[in-house]
């Protein structure tokens, strides 16, 4: 060893010293405590806090007449007169006197019907007097019978006693016979009156319907509007001969509208479930059973729809549900909620709203807030597994848990459930990743996670 290499040694002994000097503590990190164990992961959570939830489906449709009514020719004939101002958009009233076909030939008709009824009843009324003279004369020849046959007696007590010869007992035969044929004749013509009588008044009421007929065609050549109404189609003009099945005029009733709002289907049963929850083992997706008693039951705790041009949505008609219709569309997925607009066709000067036009494409909106109080989460704080569904939770322990939840149902973009909760749970908004039960937690409620 040299001199030059002992020069070291002075320096390596004094980086020891500096590193001892340096060196922490066992337990400490510059002077810092350290926390054994596993190390907390923050996450937020919400409390579990049923509470009524606003409900919202819409769909979309176009404004149909409530009442339609399409009048068709019954006659055939030539139109002879219109009301004046027959046009589309008219508004008519009820009775309105719309058009008149040619009645003329219906007239000779009623006229010839009637004739013939007459005469009818004129024969019937001829048989029930034949009825009553070949009574009286069925009696008479009864009498006479009755004569004749007494003096056949005398004779032939006077042949018997041998006072009379047996030669004028001929004659008197030859009278009681042909008199026995006369009330015979009589008695056959009163058996065959009911006969006579069925096939007349048969006739009669033969007659009658004709008649009926007839008067009924004569009816059909004038046209009335059977309600107050706007004419959608006017399809005859005077002068023109129309044939029975043609159109001549169409209606629309002023009362109400209905639209039909293509929803869908979970949508619709969803919102049935949470707002009638009584009934929502009866709903299905698509064949929505007892819809009678769940519109029943909406309409009893208000809950009305409301309608909308597409548009301008700050123009609101309220409405009422009609009906659900069960006829699942195969381009959209979708079924139909028939809601009914009640208005009077002529604009509302109390609150400038314009009645709906027919063919407007309207926006439905159904909102309502359930009477029962349920557990909303967001969406992402339900997850699946295979059939199953649960949520994490942060447990009394403040550690990582997990819990069975049913979907029931979807509202304003959060998801309804029912769980399986044990007391001082606090569902976690979005767990770790990745996520280990039993993991320890640093849980951060929604007023704790806005302040950091």
């Amino acid at each position: 060893m040299t001199w030059r290499m002992l020069l070291f040694i002075p320096a390596v002994l004094a980086g020891i010293l500096v590193f001892r000097v340096l060196q922490p503590e066992p337990g400490t990190d510059r002077g810092l405590e350290v926390t054994q164990g596993p190390q907390r992961v923050p996450v937020e959570a919400m409390p579990v806090t049923e509470r009524p939830i606003d409900i919202a489906v819409e769909g979309f449709g176009r404004v149909e007449p409530d009442q339609r009514w399409e009048g068709v020719s019954q006659v055939d004939g030539r139109v002879i007169a219109t009301i004046a101002d027959l046009a589309e958009g008219t508004i008519v009233t009820q009775g309105a006197e719309l058009l008149r076909i040619d009645p003329r030939s219906y007239e000779i008709a009623r006229d010839r019907a009637a004739a013939n009824l007459d005469i009818a009843r004129a024969d019937l009324a001829e048989l029930n007097a034949r009825v009553s003279s070949l009574q009286e004369q069925l009696t008479l020849e009864r009498e006479i019978e009755a004569v004749i046959q007494a003096d056949v007696d005398r004779r032939l007590a006077l042949i018997e006693r041998g006072a009379s010869a047996s030669s004028t007992m001929d004659q008197a035969r030859r009278d009681l016979l042909s008199q026995q044929w006369r009330v015979l004749d009589l008695e056959n013509q009163l058996d065959l009156i009911p006969v006579q009588r069925s096939s007349a008044e048969a006739t009669v009421r033969t007659r009658e319907v004709e008649l009926e007929d007839a008067e009924r065609s004569l009816a059909n050549t004038v046209i009335t509007a059977p309600f107050t109404g706007r004419v959608l189609e006017e399809d005859a003009a005077v002068g023109e001969y129309i044939r029975v099945g043609e159109p001549l005029v169409t209606l629309a009733g002023l009362t109400s509208v209905e639209v039909v709002a293509e929803m869908q289907p979970s949508d619709v049963a969803e919102a049935f479930q949470l707002l009638v929850p009584d009934l929502g083992a009866m709903l299905q997706e698509i064949d929505l059973q007892d819809q009678d008693t769940a519109i029943q039951a909406l309409r009893a705790a208000g809950h009305t729809p409301l309608v909308s041009p597409s548009e301008r949505e700050d123009v609101i008609y309220p409405a009422d549900i009609v009906r659900i219709d069960g006829t699942l569309d195969e381009a959209t997925g979708t079924i139909g909620l028939v809601v009914r607009v009640t208005q009077d066709g002529r604009p509302n000067l109390s609150n400038r709203r314009p009645p709906l036009p027919n063919g407007a494409f309207v926006r439905v909106r159904l909102r309502a807030t359930t009477e029962k109080a349920w557990l909303s989460v967001p969406r992402d704080a339900l997850r699946t597994d295979g059939a199953q569904r649960y949520v994490y939770v942060a447990d009394a322990d403040d550690t990582l848990a997990r819990r069975a939840a049913e979907l029931l149902g979807r509202a304003n973009g959060d998801a309804v459930i029912d769980a399986e909760l044990q007391a001082g749970d606090r569902i976690i908004v979005i767990p770790p990743s990745p996520a280990i039960i039993g993991q320890p937690l640093e849980v951060m409620l929604p007023a704790q996670a806005t302040t950091q």
